[in-house]
């Protein structure tokens, strides 16, 4: 099977989209989710509620208020037409900050199979919450974040087709501007043979693409099941750090002792997120910390697990996840984080390469919790992908096509 497809869509109508239109829930804090979920009838987000919105309600009640959220939505005539099955092109513009992606459906079996690779492990209650989900909910406009290596066939499209005028432009609540272009058939053609031909790595979405899997397992792995995506070349893509804060009080003078032991321990002036190391501030003072070369490959290579095994635990006796150690992200000033934790211990990083990342895909590993927080993020509102139906065959290998002619899965 073609890995990628086309998929059938409605695109929200752009005098309801900056109602609709909103970031995934798990970007959202819980006092933003309450507050659209209270302001904002017409938000997705009332679609995608969880137990975290709904203490104590059962995974039956929150897939109906999440069903019900939908069909209000429709009822709103919020959405277009569903139209043809298509590729579209999505972007988003962050104050300049652009990432382009291509939006399509990924046969599922590819995730299975090694054709798409994640680096990320997931948690078996949140999947099994998600799965709940997408069988009260089986429309899709949660999209998955994919990576490929930069190719000069998929740029040439994105060029062409985003010099013509989109489809639909949408500023949101958190004044970020997206624009959706439709892929034209020749077009859409080009880029399916070539996006089926490259390897591709899950940025954004990992415990999404568990659930799916999970329900095409139960109901069988049936031929054409996909999951709705968007594929980023890995230069529109940037990797940001999870900065770690231990909880004090912290001795100084004995931690900075210990780890010159092992170290090359140099005070500076602030941080630098080189790899190969770390800053710490600790009393007042910043400190740049220098690893000894390490033989280790893939995951255990990774800046943040040597953290773990070579700081953290044996000079503070905690690793990342005990109750003392916080996550702070790259993009909060590490010098406000000093300011405000002063009996604390603030270990900055640099974030994870995108060759790392790979090589931990590749090698069926996972990363460390909050290795890293990939952008962009896309959001959710935009694409409405109904309940999966018949295969395009336009999708299908020229040999299956002539196989099967007009017959669908």
């Amino acid at each position: 099977m073609t890995l990628v497809r086309r998929f059938p869509a409605r695109i929200v109508k752009e005098e309801h989209a900056a109602d609709v239109v909103c970031p995934m829930h798990d970007a959202l804090t819980a006092a933003q989710r309450a507050n659209l979920l209270l302001e904002n009838p017409l938000s997705y987000l009332n679609v995608t509620r969880s137990t975290l919105d709904m203490p104590g309600a059962s995974y039956e009640d929150i897939g109906a208020a999440n069903a019900a959220g939908l069909e209000r939505l429709l009822r709103s005539d919020s959405y277009g037409a569903l139209g043809e099955p298509a590729l579209y092109i999505y972007r988003i513009d962050r104050e300049g900050d652009v990432h382009t992606g291509i939006v399509a459906d990924l046969d599922v079996s590819g995730f299975v199979d090694g054709r798409v690779l994640g680096h990320e492990d997931v948690k078996p209650e949140k999947v099994e919450a998600l799965a709940k989900h997408f069988e009260a909910v089986p429309t899709r406009s949660e999209l998955v974040a994919v990576m490929h290596r930069d190719d000069d066939v998929v740029e040439s499209v994105v060029t062409t087709t985003t010099a013509q005028s989109p489809v639909l432009t949408v500023t949101d609540i958190t004044d970020v501007e997206q624009k959706v272009w439709r892929v034209s058939e020749a077009d859409a053609a080009r880029l399916i043979e070539r996006l089926s031909a490259l390897r591709h790595y899950v940025a954004d979405g990992h415990h999404r693409v568990a659930a799916t899997v999970a329900r095409w397992r139960d109901h069988g792995s049936p031929r054409g099941g996909t999951v709705l995506c968007v594929l980023y070349p890995e230069s529109q893509t940037h990797l940001l750090a999870f900065d770690r804060l231990v909880a004090g009080p912290i001795d100084a003078t004995t931690l900075l002792e210990g780890l010159k032991s092992d170290c090359k321990v140099t005070t500076v002036s602030g941080p630098t997120r080189q790899h190969g190391g770390f800053d710490l501030h600790v009393a007042g003072a910043w400190h740049r910390i220098e690893l000894p070369t390490s033989s280790a490959e893939g995951a255990s290579a990774l800046d943040v697990s040597r953290l773990d095994q070579e700081i953290l635990r044996p000079h503070l006796g905690v690793v990342s996840g005990h109750e003392r150690v916080s996550y702070v992200s790259e993009l909060t000033d590490p010098h406000e984080v000093a300011a405000t934790h002063p009996q604390d211990a603030l270990f900055v990083l640099a974030a994870p390469t995108h060759a790392e990342l790979v090589s931990v895909a590749e090698r069926g590993e996972v990363m460390p919790p909050k290795s890293t927080y990939i952008e962009p993020k896309p959001r959710s509102g935009v694409f409405l992908h109904p309940r999966q139906g018949p295969v395009d065959p336009r999708d299908l290998p020229p040999a299956a096509t002539a196989a099967t002619g007009a017959r669908t899965a």
